[in-house]
Parts: C-alpha cells; structure tokens; sequence
C-alpha cells in the first residue's frame, strides 16, 4: 500500500512538472505591450496613454517573459490590422536590463490623426506575443 502510494505521487509529480515545463516553454514569450508618452531607463512605460497628439513620441514597452529570448521585432499599423498598413517594420529591438523590450514612433512633421497599432514579435518567428492600439487626435 504505502508503495503504490509513492509511485502514483511520484508519478503525479513528473506529470505535473512536464505540464508546467511544457506551458513555460510554449506560452506567451513577450507580454505586456503597452504605449506610453515616456519610459524609463528600463524600458519600462511611463504615462500610459491610449491618445496621442500629431507632435507626440508614442512609445512602446513590452516586458520578456522567457530568460532566453533577447530580440523581437516590432511592427507598427496604421488604420485596420493588415499586412498592407504597416508603415514601419523595426528588426532587432534588444531586450533591456530591466527586462523590457521598446522602441518609439516619432515622425518630425507630426503623425497623422486616426487609429493605429503595434505589435511585437519573437525576431525571426511569425507569432504575435502582444498588440496594443491607440488613436492620434488633434
């Protein structure tokens, strides 16, 4: 009795840690994305915002999930969620020391007004990790 009962936990235990090994491995790598007016010496979003004016920087901060991943790729979409709106394709944003991945959009003679949005990627991979929208008003 007492060694069936060791088998079936120890048999639970290695279970229950190829599930937890499995969901780390395959879940989400980048989260969090998030646009602001500023950040922080780690990447990190200060005065999030949704709404911009034409003469802002709109900053995007995203935190890394997974120890291993150290690049991404961020695209930026003007209008409806298609291929054919990117305006801007940044390859190899570096993860900070802080653990966050970030980059800005600031255009000198001001961004148009309407509905925009960002994604990140995992450099070299075709799976959004995160997106976030916001709108520029006058």
């Amino acid at each position: 009795m007492k060694k069936t009962l060791l088998s079936t936990i120890a048999v639970m235990l290695i279970l229950i840690s190829f599930y937890f090994g499995y969901m780390y491995y395959n879940g989400p790598k980048i989260i969090e994305g998030i646009v602001s007016k500023n950040i922080d010496d780690n990447g990190k979003a200060i005065g999030i915002t949704t709404e911009f004016s034409p003469e802002d920087t709109v900053y995007f901060s995203a935190k890394g999930n997974r120890f291993w991943i150290k690049k991404a790729q961020v695209v930026w979409y003007k209008d409806e969620f298609k291929t054919e709106n990117r305006f801007l394709v940044e390859d190899d944003i570096a993860i900070s020391k802080g653990g966050y991945f970030s980059t800005k959009l600031s255009v000198p003679e001001g961004l148009e007004e309407g509905y925009y949005s960002v994604s990140i990627y995992v450099a070299g991979k075709d799976i959004i990790e995160t997106r976030t929208e916001f709108y520029v008003k006058r």
